[in-house]
This record gives C-alpha cells, structure tokens and sequence, in this order.
C-alpha cells in the first residue's frame, strides 16, 4: 500500500455556508507524516483529493446513505468518513458510515478523535 503524503480539500467556495474545517484537517491535508504509520501498521484511510463538484459528491452519498449532510474525506474499503455539513462550529461532528451497508453509522466529536481512533485500527 502506498503512504499518502498529502491531499486536497474541497474548496472553501464549494463548502455549504458556515461551514469550515477544522484546522488539524488542513494542516494534515499538507503533510501527513504526523499520522501513526510505520511497517508494522499500514494506516488504511485514504484521504479524498478533490476531483468534483461538492455538490455532485454529496447527492451519490445521500442516494447511498440517506444521509444529506455528509462531506466525504477518507475511505477505509466501504467505509466513509464524513464531515456533519450542518455542524458549522469550525471543528464538526465526523459521521462514519459503512456504504455497503449503511445502517451501521458511528459518530465521533471531531477530525481528531476520529483519527485517533482511525489509528488505532477502527472500522477495518
């Protein structure tokens, strides 16, 4: 497995209004060699690059999850990790959800607990 080193958000001007993210997000975005990774333990999260259009995006994760407030950053196989859209306290919800089978969804406070717990190996 190749080791991300960096990736690139969605864009301000794309984000739903009031909506920020949080600044451990955009600093990882830049460098991720802060995250837990060494031979033993391959982090398995991809970062989203952005490609498309917000918008586009986050209809195919409602059509998947009926969930119309997710803003997709990592992939783990069929898990998604998402920012809460509506959570515009400038360090939001992370709503985690398996899209193969949408009805096991977890939730975590922050970018940062979740990637504390993303390194410990959760949803694999």
């Amino acid at each position: 497995m190749n080791k991300q080193t960096s990736f690139n958000p969605y864009s301000q001007e794309m984000l739903p209004e009031g909506f920020s993210y949080p600044e451990s997000y955009l600093d990882l975005s830049k460098d991720t060699s802060t995250i837990n990774w060494d031979s033993e333990f391959m982090f398995p999260w991809w970062f989203e690059n952005y490609e498309e259009e917000l918008t586009e995006v986050m209809s195919i994760y409602q059509e998947l999850t009926g969930l119309n407030n997710l803003i997709p950053f990592a992939r783990n196989g069929e898990w998604a990790a998402c920012f809460n859209a509506n959570d515009i306290s400038g360090n939001p919800q992370v709503i985690v959800v398996d899209l193969g089978n949408p009805k096991y969804i977890s939730y975590c406070d922050n970018f940062d607990k979740w990637l504390e717990m993303a390194e410990q190996n959760g949803w694999t």
